[in-house]
């Protein structure tokens, strides 16, 4: 049985796994520490796009992941600018060179 961890249990699993107290979250966030105690907690009846969008962003984790819509926490794809490749390496990902399983063939040479 899969059981989904709550936006509380997400968000306190986060904090914890990076040692932070919830003052420290606070002021590295810009939302207040009685805000995200209430975000932890599951006491949410007004919980902004922001407060989502800036958690999930201070994580490194989606704001699907957040609100239990999915259980991956990071994008499944990236945007190519995003990895910082050269010219030729964004032109090979775009002709589809490298997706070869075969160790000794590697296509687009």
């Amino acid at each position: 049985m899969n059981i989904k961890l709550t936006l509380g249990e997400r968000l306190k699993d986060l904090r914890v796994e990076r040692n932070l107290k919830l003052e420290a979250l606070a002021e590295q966030t810009g939302l207040s520490k009685s805000a995200l105690s209430k975000y932890e907690s599951d006491d949410v009846t007004d919980l902004s796009i922001y407060a989502v969008t800036t958690l999930a962003e201070f994580y490194g984790v989606t704001t699907d992941y957040l609100l239990g819509v999915t259980e991956n926490k990071k994008r499944p794809d990236a945007v190519l600018s995003d990895l910082h490749l050269s010219d030729g390496a964004v032109d090979a990902q775009r002709q589809g060179c490298g997706e070869s399983t075969d160790a000794d063939h590697l296509p687009c040479a």
